[in-house]
């Protein structure tokens, strides 16, 4: 039984923070009044940031703040001019290239807290994912609410991330301290 509980343990401190999540997101999503939660935004979050350190999660924040600028520039450079060939927009194509190059260029900053390319391309994603209504940032409301949205529910996941890293830490350290103890032995030998 005791060999159950060891191996139950992850399962329901994950499913725990889970559900507080789920219960979080109706709370929030209610109260933002756009037709859906969104909770799934947050577990991409949660499985980027999964392991990070601090650090690195506060560089994949400020990613996504870059990744929302540069997806909004990439939808506005697009509209520049309407010309193109096989449905294709050549300002949209050039805008994209563009965008993406710098991107990767950031990459290569180390000394700097904007190289997170992940996060960048997490802000980017979410930006044209549209939060799955169809938000798209052409009106300053609708910007603010698209990046106030992957912005909290980001830090939702982050946090989530940090739970599940916690519990899991002390969770292995018991059984460590367990094992030890069952076979006469300590941490230091």
């Amino acid at each position: 039984m005791k060999k159950f509980y060891e191996l139950s343990k992850p399962s329901v401190v994950i499913g725990l923070i889970a559900a507080t999540l789920y219960i979080v997101d109706n709370l929030i999503s209610g109260a933002l009044d756009l037709g859906r939660g969104f909770m799934w935004v947050a577990f991409v979050a949660w499985t980027i940031t999964f392991n990070l350190s601090t650090e690195e999660k506060v560089r994949l924040w400020i990613g996504n703040v870059i990744g929302f600028a540069a997806a909004v520039g990439m939808i506005y450079f697009g509209r520049i001019f309407d010309a193109g060939f096989w449905g294709i927009g050549i300002a949209a194509v050039v805008g994209v290239f563009l965008f993406n190059g710098l991107v990767m260029y950031l990459g290569n900053a180390k000394k700097f807290w904007v190289n997170s390319v992940t996060g960048i391309f997490m802000g980017i994603f979410l930006t044209f994912s549209g939060l799955g209504i169809g938000l798209s940032p052409d009106t300053w409301g609708n910007a603010g609410t698209l990046f106030g949205v992957m912005m909290l529910y980001s830090v939702l996941g982050g946090i989530c991330a940090f739970l599940s890293v916690y519990f899991m830490g002390k969770w292995r350290r018991e059984i460590q301290q367990t094992n030890n103890e069952e076979h006469g032995t300590s941490e230091a030998e």
